[in-house]
């Protein structure tokens, strides 16, 4: 067999890098073009536990600060160093308090002036005029960055009111473990003082006396993180683009340089694995070995396939390491062969999967059946003409159903949807309703919602919205095969979002950066929405438009619809949605205002991040990732007419992946790969990935032109 050689050569930014790779504590600098470790670090013992402790009453977990009560805090740091420093606290300042709030940092004093003097823009800390006023609400107060230590930082709070007027929560001990899998106790670092720190009690906290934990007391740092890893997607060593047929071919030598930039304390220590398959999931990758240079070489490789990870870290938190891109060289032999064979792809409409940097973990479908036929689902979707419209007969259900209360303390979807017939004998639903919206806590119904989605086959999740002020809005979205996207949905009002100019449905997402748009200046704790709208007519300007289902008070009200907008700034989202599956670890109990670290946050350049969270992302790819995918390669074999197809995906519950020759039936195969045999003239391909509810993912089609 004759073969001739050439050499290919091609470049891969950092944006390149960022589009489709994994960012674990890392994030993308625009300014430097550089992938980067992230940038604010979260020191809290709290996160567990925050909330009300079951069995708890008369607000016994806060701490009420007067004359006479000092409480103590003892955060852990591995490095002093940073650009700067912030005291975070959830508390209640009572309403038009006037007395300040003095704090001491390792013996450096700072005082937090009442809000209404330190700052009355923020008016739901210090009165009821968006919200009542004992809902608890994050503060942030900046600290002098000189007065950090490495190790134990102590931190004093304390009033001189003679009444109460500043509450700090107390996460309870008995909670850890309800609210985490590996932080089942807390640290003991909290105690409180009646004497002015003369002595002091760990064990009796709260103003009543009878909670042992800790204080819902933080520190945020603008500083680098330790460490971050960065996962790259699969990459062609022998051909830079996509949707194109893999030539066959050897590779003589392949040479990867790496353009990263390590200063003085920071490391990038990069591996690399090489496959012949372009599935990173496939078992005939080799492990992960360690790249000791910038450049490295492979003499003939296994494979044609490279996926690399980069560890940076800094032991410096004022440093950064940086990875900027990298450089492919690589010498192949193509064999010649003879044929008097023409083919060529003419289409090629691909899914794409793009893995998130964080795990969902998404429920498993069959663990709602039984709440499907209780409530006879099937009968509620059936007739459905798209699975969208199915989807929103859902939550027409789940805004009438009957709903009880969940319990915060062992999360059950079976705690919410109640039973009861009608005299019909089916299960009841209610309405219409007097008040615009069903009654019950919003999350109940949205809860009820995304499980009816699961129980059917439907992708789901919670996402909290807060963005008027520090209190917020519990909604669902659901994965729509129908657009390709994620679909923000919420049953307490029985509506959606759709763009006005396509009429497609829009996500949190996109509404969030239609909101945006529309934004004069950045949504923050102590400037929020109410003064970027003081007229809530303004948020009409947006490009959004609404959908609601038979509803007496219309959620496109000028008073209604605008008002449910400006909540959908700050957004965040459990990393699981598996509790009929594990009720543990709860996200959430009782507490208005959410820090736990089961969250994932996603900001943008009006909403930024919000500090008593540690996970964010402002990377759309990462906050709604694309889901049942059917994300097609082809490579040549060696006969002409055999072409190779190999299939990934990332869907929930996934079954198996189904394919359509031509005009032919559609079948399931036994695995993620297949021969496709071409026949002359035009072949077309069709696949689609298919869960264990019989849902299929959109569809991805490849047509192919033979001739001999």
């Amino acid at each position: 067999m004759n073969t001739k050689s050439r050499t290919v050569s091609y470049q891969l930014s950092a944006a390149d890098l960022e589009t489709r790779g994994q960012l674990q504590q890392l994030q993308y600098c625009r300014r430097d073009h550089a992938i980067v470790l992230d940038d604010m670090l979260l020191i809290e013992d709290d996160a567990p536990a925050i909330g009300q402790p079951e069995g708890a009453q008369d607000r016994s977990w806060f701490e009420n600060l007067h004359r006479g009560v000092m409480i103590r805090k003892d955060l852990v740091l591995d490095d002093a160093r940073a650009f700067a420093a912030y005291l975070l606290f959830n508390g209640i300042e009572k309403d038009d308090n006037e007395h300040p709030l003095h704090i001491r940092l390792n013996g450096h004093h700072v005082l937090r002036p009442p809000t209404k003097l330190a700052h009355p823009f923020a008016r739901h800390y210090y009165t009821s005029d968006w919200a009542p006023s004992h809902f608890d609400n994050w503060f942030v107060v900046p600290l002098p960055v000189g007065a950090l230590r490495q190790g134990v930082n102590e931190l004093l709070l304390w009033a001189e009111s003679e009444e109460t007027s500043w509450e700090i929560m107390v996460a309870a001990d008995q909670e850890y473990a309800r609210g985490s899998e590996s932080r089942l106790h807390h640290p003991d670092r909290s105690a409180k003082s009646r004497d002015r720190g003369v002595t002091w009690d760990f064990e009796h906290l709260g103003w009543k006396d009878e909670i042992d934990g800790e204080y819902v007391v933080r520190l945020s740092l603008d500083r680098r993180v330790p460490r971050g890893t960065y996962i790259s997607p699969v990459i062609d060593l022998a051909a830079p683009g996509v949707d194109e047929l893999a030539q066959r071919l050897i590779i003589e030598e392949a040479t990867v340089t790496w353009d990263v930039e390590a200063p003085a304390d920071t490391e990038v220590a990069v591996s690399a694995r090489i496959g012949v398959s372009p599935l990173p999931s496939a078992d005939s990758w080799s492990e992960f070995a360690p790249v000791t240079a910038p450049s490295h070489s492979w003499q003939s490789p296994a494979g044609r396939y490279l996926q690399f990870r980069a560890l940076m870290s800094a032991g410096n938190p004022l440093m950064t390491p940086a990875l900027r891109g990298l450089s492919v060289q690589t010498r192949v032999s193509i064999p010649s062969v003879a044929t008097h064979e023409f083919r060529r792809i003419k289409t090629f409409d691909n899914g794409r999967v793009i893995r998130p940097s964080v795990d969902y973990v998404h429920e498993d479908f069959s663990r709602l059946e039984q709440m499907r036929r209780r409530f006879e689902l099937d009968a509620i979707v059936e007739g459905a003409a798209t699975e969208f419209e199915a989807q929103l007969r859902l939550m027409n259900w789940a805004y009438r159903v009957p709903i009880d209360r969940l319990n915060p303390y062992s999360w059950s979807y079976d705690d919410l949807p109640q039973l009861e017939e009608g005299d019909d004998g089916h299960p009841l639903l209610l309405g219409p309703y007097d008040e615009p919206r069903r009654e019950g806590h919003c999350l109940f119904c949205n809860l009820t919602l995304i499980a009816a989605c699961l129980s059917m086959g439907y992708p789901s999740r919670w996402v909290n919205i807060s963005t008027k002020h520090t209190y917020g809005h519990e909604v669902a979205e659901v994965w729509s095969n129908d657009f390709d996207k994620w679909v923000f949905l919420d049953a307490t009002l029985d509506y959606y979002l759709y763009d006005p100019d396509t009429g497609v449905p829009m996500s949190l997402v996109e509404a969030n950066e239609r909101l945006a748009e529309i934004m004069p200046a950045p949504a923050t704790w102590d400037f929020p929405m109410q003064w970027q709208m003081p007229d809530e007519l303004t948020a009409a300007r947006a490009r959004v438009a609404y959908r609601q289902g038979d509803n007496a008070h219309p959620i496109d009200d000028p008073a209604v619809g605008p008002w449910h907008l400006i909540l959908k700034g700050h957004l965040q989202t459990p990393l699981r949605m598996d509790f009929a599956s594990r009720p543990h670890p709860v996200p959430w109990r009782l507490s208005s205002n959410w820090g736990s670290d089961l969250f994932y946050c996603h900001y943008g350049d009006m909403f930024p991040r919000k500090r008593e969270y540690q996970r964010h992302t402002c990377r759309r790819q990462d906050f709604n990732p694309s889901l049942n995918q059917a994300e097609l390669f082809l490579s040549e074999t060696e006969e002409p007419r055999i072409l190779r197809v190999e299939i990934d995906t990332e869907t929930p519950c996934f079954e198996t992946f189904v394919v359509q020759r031509d005009q032919g039936e559609w079948q399931s195969i036994s695995g993620p790969a297949l021969e496709w045999n071409l026949h002359e003239g035009l072949n077309r391909l069709r696949a689609r990935a298919r869960n264990t509810m019989g849902r299929c993912g959109p569809e991805s089609c490849v047509t192919v032109v033979m001739n001999a």
